[in-house]
C-alpha cells in the first residue's frame, strides 16, 4: 500500500465514522479557532488604542508644552507658562524644521438663536484633528487656507452641536464666540473614551489658532507643534530643540517634549495587550492538548476495532512500518482537518467581532501558520503511541481477536 491509498484508506475510515471523527476533531477546531480569533481581537484593541492617541502625522511631530502645563502646581520662579513668539523663532531656525505651529485652548460661551452655553475652545493648525484626536463625522475640517486668513470658522463637537441645533444639522449654521460670527463646518466626535469627560465636559469648538489668536490675543499658547522634515533624527532634534528653549528661558526644566511620553504610552500599551493576548491564547490553547487527548483516545478505540483488519494486513505481507504509518496519517488527518476548520472559524469571528463591535480585527498569518502546524504536530504526538500499539500487534493474535 502505497502513500497515497494510506491517505484515501485514513479518509474512507474518517467518513465511514462521520459523528466521532468530527467529536474527535472539536477540540482542535476550538483550540485553533480560539487563539486565531483571540489574537487577532487583540491586535485590532492594540492598533485601536494606539491610532486613538496618535497618527501617521503626529509621529513626524514634537509637541513642546511648558512644563508647568505637564506637572501642574504653583509656578516656580523663572517658569514659563506660555510659549513667546521669541521660542517660535528659536525652532524655526533649527535644520530639520519643516513648519511651526502652534495651538491655545481656554473656556468661552457660544450662542446660537437665544441659547448660550460655556465650551472649551481648541484652537491650532489644519491637522488639529491629530493634535486634539477627534474625528469629523459630518462636514469636513478648516485647511491651511482657513488657517491663513484667518477666516471665523469653527467645528462643534457632537454633544454641543445637538444642544444648539436640536432640531437640524449644525453644518453651514452661525454661532457667536466673543461677540463674533462663526461658521460651522463641522461636527466631531471625540476619539478617545476618557474618564476626563466626566468631569471637564464634552462641549468642545474647534477652530483655526489664527483666529483664537485675534479673538482672544491674552491666552497663553499652550503648545509648540514642530513638523519635523523627512529624514531627520525627531529625537535628537527634540532633544535640541529642548535643551536651546531652556537655555532661552535660563531654566532648564522650562520646556518638555510631550510626544516622548505618548511614545511610551504606546510601549505600554503593547506590553499589555501583548501580555492579556498571551495569557488568553495560552488558556486556549489548553483546548488544543485537550483535543489532542482525544485524538489519542479515539486512536487507541480505533485501533482495537481494527484488530483483525491490521492482523490481515499483516498476513499479507504488510510491514510494522506501513501499519505505523497508516494510523499516524489517520492521526495526522483528523488534526489538520480540525485546524482548517479552526482556521476558517477564527476568521469568521474576527470578522464578526469587528463587524459588530466596530473594533478593528487583525489576523496574525504567522499565528494561522503556527497554530496549523502545531495541529499537526498533535497529531503526530498524539498519534504516535496508538500507531505504535498498531504495529506491534502480534499477527496470530490479531487474527484471532474477536
Amino acid at each position: 500500500m502505497n502513500i497515497l491509498e494510506m491517505f484515501l484508506a485514513a479518509l474512507s475510515s474518517l467518513l465511514a465514522n462521520k459523528l466521532r471523527a468530527f467529536l474527535t476533531m472539536l477540540g482542535i477546531l476550538i483550540g485553533v479557532g480560539s487563539i486565531i480569533s483571540i489574537v487577532a481581537v487583540g491586535n485590532g484593541g492594540e492598533r485601536a488604542i494606539v491610532n486613538a492617541i496618535s497618527s501617521s502625522r503626529l509621529q513626524q511631530t514634537i509637541e513642546i508644552l511648558p512644563k508647568e502645563l505637564v506637572q501642574p502646581g504653583l509656578p516656580q520662579p523663572g517658569q514659563v507658562l506660555s510659549i513667546s513668539q521669541e521660542d517660535f523663532n528659536i525652532a524655526e531656525q533649527f535644520s530639520g524644521v519643516e513648519n511651526v505651529d502652534y495651538t491655545l485652548s481656554g473656556q468661552a460661551n457660544v450662542t446660537a438663536s437665544t441659547q448660550t452655553l460655556n465650551a472649551s475652545i481648541e484652537a491650532g493648525p489644519s491637522y488639529l484633528n491629530d493634535i486634539a484626536r477627534f474625528q469629523v463625522v459630518t462636514g469636513h475640517m478648516f485647511n491651511q487656507a482657513d488657517v491663513i486668513a484667518h477666516r471665523h470658522v469653527v467645528l462643534l463637537s457632537q454633544p454641543l452641536a445637538e444642544q444648539l441645533f436640536p432640531r437640524g444639522s449644525a453644518v453651514g449654521q452661525v454661532v457667536q464666540i466673543g461677540g463674533e460670527p462663526f461658521q460651522v463646518l463641522g461636527v466631531t466626535v471625540s476619539q478617545e473614551a476618557s474618564l476626563f469627560s466626566l468631569f471637564l465636559g464634552t462641549e468642545y469648538v474647534y477652530m483655526p489658532a489664527t483666529t483664537c489668536r485675534d479673538l482672544y490675543p491674552y491666552w497663553s499658547i499652550s503648545e509648540m507643534d514642530v513638523e519635523v522634515a523627512p529624514g531627520t533624527d525627531k529625537a535628537a532634534l527634540s532633544k535640541r530643540l529642548v535643551t536651546a528653549l531652556n537655555v532661552n528661558a535660563h531654566n532648564a526644566d522650562a520646556f518638555e517634549d510631550s510626544s516622548g511620553f505618548l511614545a511610551g504610552i504606546e510601549q505600554i500599551i503593547g506590553k499589555v495587550t501583548s501580555i492579556l493576548t498571551l495569557v488568553i491564547g495560552s488558556i486556549a490553547g489548553i483546548a488544543l492538548l485537550v483535543g489532542g487527548v482525544g485524538v489519542m483516545n479515539i486512536m487507541l478505540v480505533s485501533v482495537t476495532e481494527r484488530t483483525q483488519e491490521i492482523g490481515i494486513r499483516m498476513s499479507l505481507g504488510a510491514t510494522r512500518g506501513a501499519i505505523l504509518l497508516q494510523f499516524l496519517i489517520e492521526s495526522m488527518m483528523i488534526t489538520l482537518i480540525g485546524g482548517v476548520l479552526g482556521i476558517l472559524l477564527g476568521v469568521g469571528v474576527s470578522v464578526a467581532v469587528s463587524m459588530a463591535t466596530q473594533l478593528p480585527t487583525f489576523v496574525s498569518w504567522p499565528i494561522v501558520v503556527g497554530s496549523f502546524l502545531f495541529s499537526a504536530l498533535i497529531g503526530v504526538l498524539c498519534g504516535l503511541y496508538p500507531a505504535n500499539k498498531a504495529a506491534r500487534l502480534n499477527p496470530i493474535d490479531a487474527l484471532r481477536y474477536e
